[in-house]
């Protein structure tokens, strides 16, 4: 059964925000999945939050957490008003999640790991509007690299991940840093409230 996420969104700096959630964790003895949302590579923004955020007129943390500890989270934020000062601004169900990618592989055995990993993706996980392109040279000479004015070998790939939140995250952080493979943030679609 895969578990239900909401984002919350809370007025207080980062670190604040961080260090209540390590400490609430800490003494619940519950381990939740959670995500900080400009950690992680979530797209959070409109233009007028990230202009407010960018001059300072705000402290805003977005934090995709599991519904069932969320709302442990909200009663310990609401409790701690007075001396901390931080504030649940919103929360919304997450109903689903997804993102863009372009891939480029130049070595054959570096494709098929790829092209494994999307054959297998976590369940709930699904690939939208997916295009792969093969090329093989027979005719040239030993193996080139990334660099290379010419390759033996080109595979090339893009699309969309999309599907259940927590899983398009695993998918997402397995490739962000990848050179060869390029992600758009994580979009979120939220339930209709």
């Amino acid at each position: 059964m895969s578990k239900n996420f909401v984002e919350m969104v809370i007025s207080a700096p980062f670190i604040l925000v961080k260090g209540f959630l390590m400490g609430l964790i800490e003494g619940s003895e519950v381990q939740p999945l959670y995500f900080f949302s400009k950690r992680t590579g979530i797209r959070t923004e409109t233009l007028s939050g990230a202009f407010k955020e960018w001059l300072g007129f705000e402290n805003i943390v977005h934090l995709c957490v599991e519904e069932k500890f969320s709302k442990r989270l909200g009663k310990g934020i609401e409790h701690t008003y007075e001396k901390l000062g931080m504030e649940v601004k919103s929360v919304q169900h997450i109903e689903s999640a997804g993102f863009d990618f372009k891939a480029h592989f130049f070595k054959k055995d570096e494709a098929d790991t790829f092209q494994a990993y999307l054959n297998a993706l976590p369940k709930g996980v699904y690939l939208d509007g997916f295009k792969e392109d093969e090329y093989q040279d027979k005719d040239h000479d030993g193996e080139a690299g990334a660099y290379a004015p010419a390759h033996a070998y080109e595979y090339s790939a893009n699309g969309r991940v999309v599907g259940e939140f927590s899983g398009v995250v695993k998918v997402f952080l397995k490739y962000k840093d990848d050179i060869l493979v390029e992600t758009d943030p994580v979009e979120l679609n939220f339930a209709a409230s």
